[in-house]
């Protein structure tokens, strides 16, 4: 159960990512997929034009949807703890340490999950800063 509540969902998005970029050269399922490939096309009525998401747009509403998922479990779970929290700076940390030095983590969809992964690290730890304001009070 820890891999699903204990780990935060930007571990996965990394994985992910990594899986997507090195995987190509050993993993099948990978290979022919790449930033720019189409998830899903859809044509707006009156002559708008396609409607496209592409795998780069896929990570960013996924990216979103962590967040939200991060920030709604640092502030409801009664037994958050600063493991997590630790964890959630490390994988920004991580991904910060990518976006500087490989080639493939240099783009704006990576740096804006990089954003994505620092809010979700300080918000856990503002967040748990208030709780423990809330349960313990010096006088």
């Amino acid at each position: 159960m820890f891999f699903i509540t204990g780990m935060s969902t930007f571990t996965w998005i990394l994985l992910a990512y990594v899986a997507l970029h090195v995987g190509h050269e050993h993993i099948g399922i990978f290979k022919d997929i790449t930033l720019d490939s189409m998830v899903w096309t859809h044509y707006l009525a009156g002559g708008g034009g396609p409607f496209i998401i592409r795998v780069s747009e896929l990570f960013l509403i996924i990216g979103s949807i962590a967040l939200f998922i991060e920030v709604s479990k640092a502030a409801t779970t009664k037994n958050f703890s600063g493991s997590e929290t630790l964890l959630s700076f490390v994988v920004a940390i991580v991904f910060v340490v990518l976006f500087f030095m490989v080639s493939w983590a240099q783009n704006p969809t990576f740096l804006i999950l990089t954003l994505m992964s620092f809010i979700d690290a300080t918000g856990g730890f503002i967040i748990e800063l208030n709780a423990a304001q809330h349960d313990f009070h010096v006088k």
